[in-house]
């Protein structure tokens, strides 16, 4: 049973009326969506998510429309709503989806439209999945890696989207080495709220970690796994002792 709230979105109607809509993922790749009106029994429906920016689009597509993020709650497998989770296991998941005022990190892939399909393409998707499989090592629970592997490098394509503190910096890892080895012709940006570049430098890259509440030293075995940076030398290879020098 998953054990994940739902986030409620409520629609106040000018007649006093309102609606709800609620959204979950639920950790296999697909997400579950209720709606109906307050007070009456809502429908649902699980989709199964193909771009890792699927339920961040959906989310403000709704907001955008009038809807307003009301809190979380669960609901039980006969439709009905409750604060407390179907079971005493601890909830295990997300405080809630980012809303249009919650800081966010931007990115965009642009391919030119005669590179689509073309060997350089496809070599980008491979690249982009072989990345992705390494994160997973360290980061199982990234959707963004799941959904990438899940979709053999899809994700590489013209489109854009932003991240929220909620998709973890292996999110952003991940964009930042596709930046830093795509191929001639395919960019991948990065940018701040402000607009501020995010470059493929990690080490200069100090507030972008920050904005994912880490710091270099929390995600340096995987970034230098990854190329994001240098490997330190072991100072254990080199001879602890030298009795001769030559100058």
């Amino acid at each position: 049973m998953n054990l994940n709230p739902f986030d409620f979105y409520r629609f106040d109607n000018p007649d006093g009326s309102s609606k709800l809509w609620a959204i979950r993922y639920n950790h296999d790749g697909t997400f579950t969506t209720f709606w109906g009106k307050s007070g009456a029994k809502m429908a649902s429906n699980t989709k199964g998510i193909v771009h890792p920016d699927d339920m961040h689009k959906l989310i403000r597509s709704k907001q955008r429309k009038g809807y307003e993020h009301s809190g979380q709650a669960w609901i039980g497998d006969d439709g009905k709503i409750s604060n407390v989770p179907p079971t005493s296991s601890k909830p295990v998941g997300v405080d809630h989806q980012p809303t249009e005022n919650d800081p966010n990190i931007y990115w965009r892939i642009k391919i030119p439209s005669p590179m689509l399909d073309s060997p350089v393409h496809h070599f980008s998707r491979g690249l982009a999945t072989g990345y992705a499989n390494a994160i997973l090592r360290t980061y199982p629970d990234c959707l963004w890696a799941e959904m990438i592997i899940h979709g053999h490098g899809d994700f590489v394509k013209p489109d854009a989207g932003c991240l929220s503190k909620e998709d973890g910096i292996a999110s952003l890892l991940l964009l930042m080495v596709l930046k830093k080895n795509a191929p001639e012709g395919i960019t991948v940006s990065l940018s701040h709220e402000d607009g501020v570049e995010i470059s493929d430098q990690l080490k200069l890259e100090t507030e972008a970690l920050s904005f994912f509440d880490t710091d270099l030293e929390s995600v340096r075995q995987i970034a230098e796994e990854m190329g994001l940076l240098v490997k330190r030398i072991d100072l254990s290879m080199i001879a602890p002792e030298q009795e001769d020098f030559y100058f």
